[in-house]
């Protein structure tokens, strides 16, 4: 059964933009997203090692999302919930692709300053994101908050490529119940993965990822201008 949930009545923690730090001040999310009031997210992306192949997984948004049904999106990603001072990613993979994150594995790559504005929306966040390693099997994943459909494994060389040329590929996933495999474009992510607000922040997780599967570690940061 899907469960579909009001986000909008979500409360945040107020962000100042300028100084990027959190004021103490609650704010509802549908106000936020309406307001540009800014506030956190937290991203983790997953990689896994298969033989060669470097491989990044990506969840399949629920298709009764109000933004971006059914696209592949990042490992996971949310918003804060307001009063929440530690465990944040913990608890987003958690309720999301249903694992326990091992603090010492997670390598954190900083803030991300990303801004969002248009007819409907004035989106505001600071992200943290987070790169994080393991091998375990797709169909080990759980997925019961109704907000992800299944989790897919994508060659982070197709990912490159497909972020300067579109092209038809084919990756593998786990929807739940079966192992499943489908051809997939850029029409199949979510779109914001290739606008010009995020090409710093894809730059540097390439950057990132490549420093982590060659030195066994990561130098970079997301820049937060």
């Amino acid at each position: 059964m899907d469960i579909v949930r009001d986000q909008s009545k979500e409360l945040l923690e107020e962000w100042d933009w300028i100084t990027a730090k959190p004021t103490g001040k609650a704010v509802l999310r549908g106000i936020a997203h309406r307001n540009g009031i800014a506030h956190e997210g937290v991203h983790l992306w997953i990689l896994r090692t298969q033989g060669d192949e470097v491989e990044i997984l990506m969840q399949k948004r629920a298709h009764h999302k109000e933004m971006y049904p059914s696209c592949l999106d990042i490992t996971v990603g949310g918003h804060v919930t307001f009063g929440i001072s530690g465990g944040k990613i913990q608890k987003e993979a958690y309720e999301e692709i249903g694992i326990e994150l091992v603090e010492e594995k997670l390598i954190d790559l900083g803030y991300f300053r990303y801004e969002e504005k248009d007819n409907e929306i004035f989106h505001r966040e600071f992200q943290r994101v987070y790169l994080y390693v393991d091998n375990r099997n797709l169909s080990e994943y759980r997925f019961t908050d109704g907000e992800v459909e299944g989790i897919y494994a994508v060659r982070i060389s197709d990912l490159k490529h497909l972020m300067n040329n579109d092209f038809e590929f084919e990756i593998f996933g786990y929807d739940g119940e079966r192992l499943v495999k489908e051809k997939v474009s850029r029409k199949d992510f979510h779109p914001l993965l290739f606008s010009p607000s995020m090409k710093d922040y894809m730059k540097v997780l390439f950057v990132a990822i490549d420093e982590l599967i060659k030195k066994k570690r990561v130098s970079v940061k997301i820049p937060l201008p």
